[in-house]
């Protein structure tokens, strides 16, 4: 029988495609492994920044430091080892004491994080020694920091605002931002419901009631949900950015350091390179796997696959 074994939760699944007329698969290009994750993080935020000063000019050893990190949905990205890396290299290097730190888990509108699940998104080793805190978009003592040329009124969490805010993100192709991590970290990470509300509504056509044709997986450019949100991002102007891309393992492939909005434009380029997929043809049948857990740990989570797998499934076709 021939069969293929897709990831699925924390397991597998196994489907039977025994008497298909011609099975293709589609996967990733071939992406490096970074093998020395804290030398190259390291030379990453120092010594190959883009379009920013390296983070040692940027931190001091007084300063209050705030690291907005994402939430369970996207701990496909790692980030705790990340984040574990940078905390030693400000508090050993840097001379920045652990009080002065504290990590943000940037939730969005999702729910709170159980204090296992913060030790886990942030790392045990950090999580003993550095405040870490879920953003809450219900507080009431949100910051407003301004308002977008399309209305969306931003209001943030106080603790990225008057501290060095050091915001570590994933990019992966986003179903209406174009592109996850970089200004999502702000909105929808650590902002109000209602900001979050606001920008949800600029991925709808305004004259018709569907999609906005310009939203979808790899579009930024007149975007008008991805140019919202980094209005936002740029009315708070975060010290620094920390773009991580991963291959289809979870295995660290790109460190996009600097500029919060320019490195995460270079994370975006790599992104392509490695997901983006001609095909020759449209298939009658796509069967796709989002990769497992935590990927397909909701259905909003998990239907963004679909949205992907129907690119390559011809009309009246079937994707699954």
């Amino acid at each position: 029988m021939e069969s293929v074994e897709l990831k699925y939760g924390e397991g597998k699944v196994t489907i039977n495609v025994e008497g298909a007329k011609s099975i293709e698969y589609l996967t990733e290009n071939r992406m490096p492994e970074i093998e020395d994750l804290k030398a190259a993080l390291l030379r990453a935020v120092n010594e190959d920044v883009i379009d920013s000063k390296p983070l040692k000019e940027l931190i001091k050893a007084d300063d209050k430091v705030t690291f907005v990190i994402s939430d369970l949905t996207r701990f496909w990205m790692r980030q705790d080892k990340v984040l574990a890396i940078l905390v030693e290299y400000l508090h050993d290097e840097l001379g920045v004491p652990y009080d002065n730190m504290i990590v943000v888990v940037a939730l969005g509108s999702h729910r709170p994080a159980a204090e296992d699940e913060l030790c886990k998104l942030a790392s045990k080793e950090v999580y003993d020694r550095v405040k870490v805190v879920n953003h809450d978009c219900d507080a009431d003592d949100l910051v407003n920091i301004g308002t977008t040329s399309r209305g969306t009124e931003v209001w943030v969490n106080p603790l990225a605002v008057g501290r060095k805010t050091i915001m570590i993100g994933g990019t992966v192709h986003h179903i209406m931002a174009g592109y996850g991590g970089g200004r999502k970290s702000v909105l929808p990470g650590i902002s109000g419901r209602q900001t979050i509300r606001q920008n949800h509504t600029r991925a709808l056509d305004p004259s018709a009631p569907r999609t906005d044709l310009k939203v979808g997986g790899g579009r930024i450019t007149m975007n008008p949900i991805n140019e919202d949100m980094d209005e936002a991002a740029r009315l708070l102007n975060p010290t620094f950015g920390v773009n991580i891309v991963v291959n289809t393992s979870s295995k660290h492939s790109g460190l996009f350091c600097g500029d919060f909005h320019n490195a995460w434009l270079k994370s975006c380029e790599f992104c392509q390179k490695g997901y983006g997929k001609p095909i020759d043809y449209e298939a009658d049948v796509v069967i796709a796997s989002c990769g497992g857990f935590p990927k397909d740990i909701n259905l909003y989570q998990a239907v963004k696959t679909v949205f992907n797998a129907t690119r390559a499934v011809k009309k009246g076709g079937t994707a699954r």
